[in-house]
């Protein structure tokens, strides 16, 4: 599988968002992860200058810009069915807080995956698609990106907007 030699190749600051237990035991295992925060309600931080494991408080998504300050961590893995309700939020929130590599996995819907790499490329992000056997993974590298509040703001009106139009036409047409 390629999503468990990325997680294997992961070095620094490391969010995982909805990771199953052998990702989470690959990056406790990974010596080059200095620190590895996992938001799912049964998982564990690691701090490897502790030495021992912490519980971790359940982050709500929404949160997240809250939580980490701009630019701080390197690697963000995700789970896509974690993120699937919040992409509104999730994408400029993880342009905000990544400053290397995203990698989406777990795609099945090409008109999510679409979704995704048309809102991610508004930030000026490089998007690549891996083919991992019947799923997808995308790779968003967040070296160049650039966000400001306005930009965030009329991107969530206009996806806003966007969506209502979807539902009230789905209502006409039925």
């Amino acid at each position: 599988m390629k999503i468990y030699d990325i997680a294997r190749c992961m070095s620094g600051n490391v969010l995982g968002i909805g990771v199953d237990d052998e990702i989470t035991g690959i990056l406790e295992q990974n010596d080059l992860v200095l620190n590895c925060n996992l938001l799912n309600s049964y998982s564990k931080s690691v701090t490897k200058t502790k030495g021992k494991r912490q519980r971790l408080k359940k982050i709500k998504i929404k949160r997240l810009r809250k939580v980490f300050k701009k630019k701080k961590v390197d690697f963000i893995i995700c789970n896509v069915d974690e993120i699937r309700k919040y992409t509104k939020t999730f994408i400029k929130d993880s342009i905000f807080i990544n400053k290397d590599m995203l990698y989406i996995y777990n795609i099945k819907d090409d008109d999510l995956k679409q979704e995704l790499i048309a809102k991610y490329k508004r930030y000026n992000t490089i998007v690549e698609e891996i083919k991992d056997c019947k799923t997808v993974i995308l790779k968003v590298d967040n070296k160049n990106s650039k966000t400001n509040i306005f930009k965030d703001v009329f991107y969530l009106i206009m996806d806003t907007l966007v969506q209502f139009f979807n539902i009230v036409s789905d209502l006409l047409l039925n």
